[in-house]
C-alpha cells in the first residue's frame, strides 16, 4: 500500500510540478499562434521547473528508481519529462537527474528519445 502511494505521489509530482512548466515553455515557444504567445512566461516557467527538478534532483541521490527496486510507470513518465526538459535546456545543474533519464533511455526495451522521434518523423 505505501509503494503505491509513494508511486501515485511521484506520478502527480511528474504531471504537475515538471511537466506542467515544460508545456508552458513549449506553448510559448511553438504552439501558440505568434500573436498569443507570451515570452516573459518562458524565463517564469523555466524556473519553477528548476525549483522542483531540485527536489527530484535529491530524492534520486543513490537511487537506481524514483520508487522501489525496479523500473515502473514512475520511471518512464518521470524519464520522458526529464528528456523533454533535456531538449528545452532545463537539465543542466541536475547530475543525477541527467544519468537517471540516460540509464533510462539505454534499457533495451526503451522507446525513442523525443529528438529521435521528430527525426524520424521528418525523414
Amino acid at each position: 500500500m505505501r509503494s503505491r502511494a509513494e508511486a501515485n505521489q511521484w506520478l502527480l509530482f511528474a504531471a504537475m510540478e515538471l511537466e506542467q512548466p515544460l508545456w508552458r515553455i513549449t506553448r510559448n515557444r511553438s504552439l501558440y499562434p505568434e500573436h498569443q504567445r507570451q515570452p516573459t512566461d518562458i524565463p517564469i516557467a523555466g524556473r519553477e521547473f528548476e525549483d522542483m527538478a531540485a527536489v527530484l534532483e535529491r530524492h534520486m541521490r543513490g537511487r537506481e528508481f524514483v520508487v522501489g527496486e525496479r523500473a515502473t510507470v514512475v520511471d518512464f513518465v518521470t524519464a520522458y519529462t526529464l528528456d523533454w526538459a533535456g531538449e528545452v535546456g532545463l537539465l543542466d545543474g541536475f547530475p543525477n537527474l541527467t544519468e537517471y533519464a540516460q540509464r533510462m533511455y539505454a534499457r533495451p526495451n526503451a522507446p525513442m528519445r523525443i529528438a529521435q522521434a521528430f527525426a524520424a518523423l521528418e525523414s
